[in-house]
């Protein structure tokens, strides 16, 4: 490959190094040159330009990162279409990525223009996350570096996605005459939450006594109500193989595989199984929403990987948590909370363009007493906890704005409103002061979202310990759901994400981060897109 300055009139079939305006528009860098792109530049008074000359053993770019990816022992993870370069590998669903980080080590070496970067080892990732990026750094990579990085691919599993499985879970709490009520229930909700993130249901909940046939027969019982795994948290913590948890164990026939974990928070942790059914004893710091190793054993275990002491002693690297308020929140994201109290602004998604409801703009749709539902759903904002109220307009704004008339409500306008949810969330963001310490923000097509429910979340959020860097949601069925708190922590990010997903292209990074909140009327997760969605509508005021 040759890289320089050539006169314009040799530079047929070259690339072009840096973009060049045109009375037509702007060719981008790395356009081939043809006869007529050198004509319109020599029109506009170029002589020189500088171009990149490919030569006989050279690879372009996108050939070349197209060959390296698909060349990789695909296991869980979609490619990208090739682009300047660039191939990306997606995760097909909520997954534990696993890499052999020598051979990945190995790949880079190779040749300064191949550059293969992955997630950490381990991570948790979300179906539709970028999970690792394959990148020619330059126009052409030689094809002696092509056929070298390939035999290192080929040879060896680099990076493969374990998908999470869900599984049914009992938790059984032992207590003793002084355990309060309250540390029981709060265990339970952390429980849920925290299963509820790996997609799996808490089946069944006991409390019992702290003894070892007590534990024994909830065993019996979670298994008769169709438990796939147990989660084991004892009033006192687990100190030895024989003490009350790991005796009712071995009572019911199953075995400890391993007791200890070099991972701090979550030190006291048990592994078990019971008739191929994971058995885990929870540490006292598990009753906690923080990240600590229950959250890495029970990801590595819905994963299908096998919890021995090889798995279990590599944890260690990377396992000491206490300094951390989430993994795998960027240490960036965590600064401490000077401010006593959170000013929150609700922002109101409105911009887009209805498309599925037809000719009809469904936030115009008459419901209750003939309001709007964009109306409606401002109103229901407004009765909240919230300090402001932001709608971000985009498709029929006039309209719109119209419709709120009167309200206090401040208005921000989308112009990029057709490039998907991502600008307006990105729109609204922006508009905030540094006032704000977090955004609840929500789609304005949901009218079933009612004050209670943005109260509770505001509340459960403004009791966490570093507010700014956790976001809340409802948890409705298992399942999370709108509206969604942000900490001011992830401002940056949000205003940067682009496309139709909004912030849960976000979310799907941080689900260590997530503060649910149990929510059991189920009709607030319901949206109006199509027009059959209509007669959800009917009666809707028996829901406020």
């Amino acid at each position: 490959m040759k890289f320089g300055q050539k006169p314009i009139s040799e530079c047929v079939g070259d690339l072009l190094v840096h973009s060049a305006k045109t009375p037509d528009g702007k060719l981008p860098k790395g356009t081939k040159l043809s006869k007529t792109h050198i004509e319109t530049l020599r029109l506009i008074g170029i002589k020189f330009l500088l171009v990149v000359s490919l030569e006989e053993d050279d690879v372009e770019e996108n050939l070349a990162a197209s060959t390296l990816s698909n060349a990789f022992l695909e296991s869980g993870f979609q490619l990208s279409v090739p682009a300047t370069g660039r191939v990306n590998f997606i995760a097909d669903a909520l997954s534990i990525v696993r890499l052999d980080v020598e051979k990945i080590k190995s790949l880079n070496e190779i040749d300064e223009s191949i550059t293969f970067a992955t997630v950490m080892p381990d991570q948790l990732v979300a179906a539709g996350q970028m999970i690792a990026t394959m990148k020619i750094i330059p126009y052409a990579v030689s094809k002696s570096s092509i056929d070298a990085a390939l035999s290192v691919i080929s040879n060896s599993v680099l990076v493969s996605c374990r998908s999470i499985v869900s599984r049914k879970f009992s938790l059984i709490q032992t207590s003793f005459e002084d355990t309060k009520p309250s540390i029981i229930s709060a265990t339970e909700d952390v429980t849920r939450t925290r299963l509820s993130q790996l997609d799996c249901p808490l089946i069944d909940s006991q409390l019992t006594a702290h003894t070892a046939s007590e534990v024994r027969d909830a065993l019996m019982r979670g298994r008769n109500l169709g438990a796939e795994a147990f989660l084991l948290c004892g009033a006192s913590a687990i100190a030895d193989r024989l003490d009350i948890l790991p005796e009712a164990l071995g009572m019911v026939g199953g075995e400890v595989i391993h007791l200890g974990l070099p991972v701090d928070p979550g030190n006291l942790s048990m592994v078990g199984q019971w008739d191929a059914m994971p058995v885990l004893g929870m540490p006292g710091c598990a009753r906690s929403p923080k990240l600590n190793g229950l959250d890495w054993l029970l990801q590595k275990m819905l994963a299908g990987i096998k919890l021995d002491k090889s798995e279990l002693s590599g944890m260690a690297v990377g396992g000491l948590l206490a300094d951390i308020a989430s993994r795998p929140l960027p240490r960036k994201l965590i600064h401490k909370n000077n401010v006593k109290h959170q000013k929150i602004a609700g922002i109101l998604l409105a911009a887009g363009t209805s498309k599925r409801m037809g000719a009809e703009n469904k936030l115009l749709l008459p419901i209750a007493d003939g309001l709007p539902m964009i109306r409606w759903t401002a109103q229901t904002y407004l009765s909240a906890d919230i300090d402001k109220l932001v709608v971000v307009t985009g498709f029929q704004h006039k309209d719109i704005s119209k419709a709120l008339l009167g309200l206090d409500v401040e208005f921000v306008h989308n112009y990029d409103y057709q490039t998907g949810q991502a600008s307006s969330v990105a729109c609204g963001i922006e508009s905030l002061s540094e006032q704000y310490n977090c955004a609840l923000i929500g789609l304005a097509d949901m009218p079933f979202i009612t004050p209670d429910l943005i109260n509770r979340l505001i509340k459960s959020h403004e009791l966490l310990s570093q507010p700014e860097v956790r976001l809340t949601m409802p948890i409705i069925d298992g399942r999370r759901a709108n509206p969604v708190i942000w900490g001011r922590a992830f401002f940056d990010e949000l205003q940067a994400i682009s496309g139709d997903e909004g912030g849960r292209q976000i979310l799907s990074a941080y689900l260590s981060a997530v503060n649910g909140v149990s929510w059991d009327k189920k009709e607030v997760a319901e949206d109006i897109d199509l027009p059959e969605d209509i007669k959800k509508l009917s009666g809707i005021s028996k829901y406020m």
